[in-house]
């Protein structure tokens, strides 16, 4: 059986490297080898193997004789077994326990002896090659199933940050929602009491909201929201979170700041929701109300900081509508 009667490795023809200092014996075998099919290179030293083996030229059988000098076969074959997927075949006419032991060591894949058998080297080349092939593909598909392995965990890790986006994210607005508020509120007073730093929260709820939906449905109201919701994103800054707290009311999240420092953000918020025009009725449009409090120096945690947020916010609506309330200091006490 010929070379071209075997698989070829990627359309890559089977190449090897014949190695013995023995003029006649390397023009045999490479006329052997030439015959069935393979591509072959010769060297005539361990010197000239070497430089082969460290060529960009890959040999997938290298058949070394190991009675060379300088450089003997055993150094050659040590140098052709670092490279992945090449097999040695030893040729010797001295086989003794001490070289199939040096073999075995050397990981080498068969002996032949000399004088040699054309048949026995035709067989083992070819099974040489078969090796040779076998543990290339192997590496092939490994990098494959590895690459595959890279490209699904990626694939996991975005539909499980999908996952978990859905899960913070409020379906209609695409705000934060409540759930995502109460953990960022629980590090930002855990900060702001660690630090000394302030952090304000602000509650904000729709004016009249409910006699938008009775005039107009809820439909109009859902679009009105929506509205609201980008209104919102596009008036924060960087530093600041806005989510939906449920129904018609909204918060906002303003780390290292101040409700003194706050107000004139949120104002600006109120006068953008002004200019949106979004009617309630025929008569008026949609305006927003602000309750504004803040840690420490309003309350030490959730529940209290909300509740004076949300005081305020009732205080703004007693106060007509369509403004900015701080909590009244030392409200707690």
């Amino acid at each position: 059986m010929g070379a071209r009667e075997l698989d070829r490795f990627h359309g890559e023809d089977p190449r090897i490297l014949v190695v013995d200092d023995n003029l006649t014996v390397v023009e045999v075998i490479r006329e052997h080898l030439l015959e069935w099919g393979y591509e072959v290179t010769t060297a005539r030293s361990g010197v000239e193997a070497q430089k082969h083996l460290e060529s960009q030229q890959r040999y997938h059988v290298v058949l070394a004789d190991i009675r060379m000098s300088p450089v003997s076969g055993w150094e050659v074959i040590r140098q052709a077994k670092e490279i992945e997927g090449t097999q040695v075949v030893v040729m010797t006419g001295f086989i003794s326990l001490d070289n199939s032991l040096e073999a075995i060591r050397h990981g080498v894949f068969d002996f032949l002896e000399k004088p040699l058998d054309f048949e026995r080297l035709r067989r083992v080349v070819r099974n040489a090659v078969r090796q040779s092939h076998l543990i290339l593909e192997n590496r092939r598909l490994v990098e494959e199933l590895e690459r595959k392995n890279l490209d699904l965990e990626s694939e996991i890790d975005k539909v499980r940050e999908e996952l978990e986006e859905l899960t913070i994210r409020d379906e209609l607005t695409g705000l934060y929602n409540y759930r995502y508020l109460m953990n960022l509120l629980e590090q930002e007073i855990s900060r702001s009491l660690r630090y000394g730093h302030p952090a304000t929260l602000a509650m904000i709820d729709l004016d009249d909201f409910k006699k938008l939906n009775d005039t107009y449905g809820h439909s109009a109201g859902n679009k009105a929201l929506k509205a609201i919701a980008s209104v919102f994103r596009d008036s924060i800054r960087a530093a600041d979170t806005v989510c939906r707290f449920g129904g018609e009311e909204f918060a906002v999240v303003l780390p290292m700041t101040t409700p003194e420092q706050a107000a004139p953000i949120l104002d600006r918020i109120c006068q953008s929701i002004r200019r949106q025009n979004i009617p309630v009725d025929p008569s008026q449009h949609l305006t927003i109300s602000v309750g504004v409090a803040a840690c420490p120096r309003d309350a030490r945690d959730i529940d209290n900081l909300i509740r004076l947020a949300d005081q305020a916010l009732y205080r703004a609506k007693e106060k007509g509508k369509d403004r900015v309330v701080l909590a009244t200091k030392g409200a707690l006490q």
